[in-house]
């Protein structure tokens, strides 16, 4: 395999609990700076190790490696203490509050302080929005920015955001998760968690989100697998119904067919990257999650509203160009589009 296979193949590993096989001719450097890139260094270092001596990186890049694994682990140590305070000083004050993403998501991978984060997200009620703040404020956090609806806060150069709304892709998930702690949460005392179906949508709807308005990451697919893998009493189907109700359907049929093909994600699911007719989208997609060529650093404002704005319609151009027979595939591409194409009107993301 190639060195980007060999890449996701690590990854597959890790979220596997296999131990990864060796091979030669591969470019290291690429692999680690793909690994920085996509903040997943400590998982594939972690994976390294599992090598014999002849198949691993020497060298600098060795080094860079290990580092970058003992530096993930003692950040880790860190970052739970300063979550403990966090949720201690909102629980004294007797305010509820939701704990969701990466610092939930983290628990269900296979070594939980490998998998890092750049924060913390909570979510809060409207009305406790600006006691939370306080109680914070008096506990030592301090605030780096704050608007209407989001705060953002650090304490010990960790930062914690806290929200009082999920983000939404559309009106209809706007309404899904308008009321989280009475319709989708399970909790302890005042901390609140998402079920995990309605995590798992959650996180779809996140990553449909930033296919919309910035990239997609290799990371964020390996959240559905762990996810999938870690609760199998999810009900697929059932998910994806609530996926049609929130108009993102397709995307999330592409999502986690993405996740089973890269990752073995034990799920079954009728759409596949197994057909032949399928392989312009899965490579297409693999790329753009793998080169993050749609992060928003093509270097103009202009230049990445360009990109965001006919991503998906320059993807579904390639793939329906490729074909002899496109009409089944015309009509996916099409409900794609129409669940992912930007509207202005539509956009309800602050």
């Amino acid at each position: 395999m190639d060195t980007t296979e060999y890449f996701i193949y690590l990854l597959s590993c890790h979220l596997n609990s296999d131990k990864p096989r060796g091979e030669k001719r591969l470019d290291w450097q690429q692999i680690y700076n793909l690994a920085d890139k996509h903040n997943v260094t400590a998982i594939i270092a972690h994976e390294i190790k599992k090598l014999s001596d002849e198949y691993r990186p020497g060298g600098t890049i060795g080094a860079w490696f290990s580092e970058n694994l003992e530096a993930t682990r003692m950040d880790f140590i860190t970052k739970l203490n300063s979550l403990s305070e966090f949720i201690s000083v909102l629980s004294k004050a007797k305010i509820e509050h939701l704990l969701y993403k990466g610092v939930v998501l983290r628990n269900l991978y296979p070594v939980p302080g490998l998998r890092v984060g750049s924060d913390a997200d909570v979510i809060v009620k409207p009305a406790d929005f600006i006691s939370a703040i306080e109680v914070l404020g008096q506990a030592g956090f301090v605030e780096k920015n704050v608007k209407s609806n989001i705060a953002e806060m650090q304490i010990a150069k960790d930062n914690f955001e806290i929200h009082t709304e999920f983000e939404s892709i559309n009106i209809q998930s706007k309404i899904y998760f308008a009321t989280p702690f009475d319709d989708v949460s399970d909790s302890i005392d005042y901390t609140y968690k998402l079920k995990p179906a309605y995590h798992l949508l959650y996180v779809i709807i996140h990553i449909a989100h930033h296919l919309k308005t910035g990239g997609v990451g290799i990371r964020m697919i390996m959240d559905i697998d762990v996810l999938i893998r870690k609760y199998p009493e999810i009900n697929i189907n059932e998910l994806l119904r609530l996926c049609e109700n929130v108009k993102i359907g397709k995307t999330a049929e592409v999502l986690i067919a993405l996740s089973k093909k890269l990752f073995n994600t034990p799920v079954s699911i009728h759409f596949t990257f197994e057909d032949e007719d399928t392989q312009p989208l899965l490579r297409e997609l693999t790329s753009t999650v793998i080169s993050g060529n749609i992060l928003g650093n093509s270097g103009t404002e202009a230049e990445d509203a360009d990109n965001k704005g006919n991503f998906f319609k320059k993807i579904f151009d390639k793939i329906s160009a490729s074909k002899n027979d496109a009409k089944e595939t015309d009509t996916y591409v099409n409900q794609l589009l129409e669940e992912l194409e930007i509207k202005e009107k539509d956009t309800l993301i602050s």
